[in-house]
């Protein structure tokens, strides 16, 4: 049998469209071609573009002595000759991606393919609608039969991924979403865990809890719900030798972890697990990457769509919406969405000003309960549509 080859042309603003379509038949193939319009910007992509394919299939053959040529793609003569000599030895040339490549490149290699291959799909893709698009008369649209990650996406911009977080299973989202029902109770509880132990912000391992009954009932909580929080912290490892003597708990917080769960963390479970619940491609936690500051809360992917989550409980400052963007343009600009999820009830002016002039949705602490349902919307339809 021969060699399987395929065509993949470089152009436009993304390689994301691109490696779509490479994925779809990537498993058949033995040889990728790549014709690249001129520029530093699309030899990126190409560098990119290989890095994934190599993930997915270590065995692809490639060579760029043969296998790669950039032209000018406004230049119909340069542009069949660069993919008549791509092309000249392939006798099975069964794919060609023209995905996201100019007009005037794609015509002239359009051309040469069909006067010389009768069997080849020639084809584009619909990220929107998961579809390969065949460029060719009555033959249907295909669907996708693989999706981009999280990992994918992020290595075609040319970054490598630091850490991330694991999935925590499924007892942790329960109580993440238990604290959710009850977002004042948790403040409240945070508030004297540090004022017992003489925490601040950052995270250490405390000892010796003490929680006042009546102190709390006076900050308006009802003493069953918090025994009831407290009940199901010590269930499931958070805190433990939780005793109650006459009207003062005490308890002590197990890990530096825990305590992170306790300041804030459950509120990016709960994201995390509410978008499992979406049906989208991908999502990771946590995502922290190479030479870059903060990590990604939550990370969701979507026909190839990208939509990132910042997960803040307590204060924030209208700073924090712009590091939020700043993020975004590193990780696709108004192609990527962003969404500022808080704890809080009541949102400043300034800060939604400066939510809406950096194409930032903020959703606050009464949404909390509709959440699963403004992540499909704001992926399928944003609120700062793509562009």
């Amino acid at each position: 049998m021969s060699e399987i080859v395929m065509l993949v042309l470089i152009g436009g603003r993304s390689a994301v469209p691109t490696i779509v379509g490479i994925l779809q038949f990537l498993g058949e193939v033995h040889r990728i071609k790549f014709l690249l319009c001129e520029g530093e910007q699309y030899l990126k992509f190409q560098k990119n573009i290989e890095t994934v394919i190599k993930q997915e299939k270590e065995n692809i053959f490639f060579n760029y002595d043969t296998d790669v040529i950039s032209v000018d793609p406004s230049k119909f003569d340069e542009v069949y000759l660069a993919v008549h000599h791509l092309c000249k030895d392939v006798k099975n040339l069964k794919y060609v991606n023209l995905t996201s490549a100019p007009q005037t490149m794609s015509i002239p290699v359009y051309g040469y393919v069909q006067e010389n291959y009768k069997d080849v799909l020639i084809f584009s893709v619909n990220t929107d609608q998961s579809q390969i698009i065949p460029l060719i008369f009555k033959k249907p649209s295909l669907p996708f039969n693989k999706q981009l990650t999280v990992d994918n996406y992020i290595t075609l911009l040319g970054i490598n991924i630091f850490k991330k977080k694991k999935d925590c299973g499924s007892n942790i989202e329960e109580l993440a979403k238990y604290i959710s029902q009850r977002i004042q109770l948790q403040i409240n509880l945070i508030s004297e865990i540090r004022h017992s132990s003489g925490l601040g912000n950052e995270i250490k391992n405390t000892k010796g809890i003490k929680i006042d009954q009546e102190k709390f009932t006076r900050l308006g909580n009802s003493i069953n719900d918090l025994e009831d929080l407290l009940q199901k912290l010590e269930d499931n490892l958070i805190i433990h030798k939780l005793e109650k003597i006459d009207k003062i708990f005490k308890f002590q917080i197990k890990t530096n972890e825990a305590y992170s769960f306790l300041n804030g963390d459950w509120l990016e479970i709960l994201v995390y697990s509410l978008a499992k619940k979406c049906d989208f491609d991908s999502i990771e936690m946590g995502v922290e990457l190479d030479n870059y500051r903060g990590e990604i809360d939550v990370f969701c992917l979507n026909n190839a769509n990208a939509m990132i989550c910042e997960c803040k409980t307590g204060n924030f400052e209208s700073e924090d919406i712009i590091r939020l963007s700043s993020k975004g343009e590193k990780l696709g600009g108004n192609y990527c969405v962003k969404l500022f999820i808080t704890t809080n009830f009541e949102v400043s002016d300034k800060c939604k000003n400066t939510a809406h002039n950096n194409r930032v949705v903020i959703i606050s602490g009464q949404d909390l309960v509709n959440l699963t349902e403004i992540l499909v919307k704001e992926m399928q339809a944003p609120t700062y549509p793509r562009r």
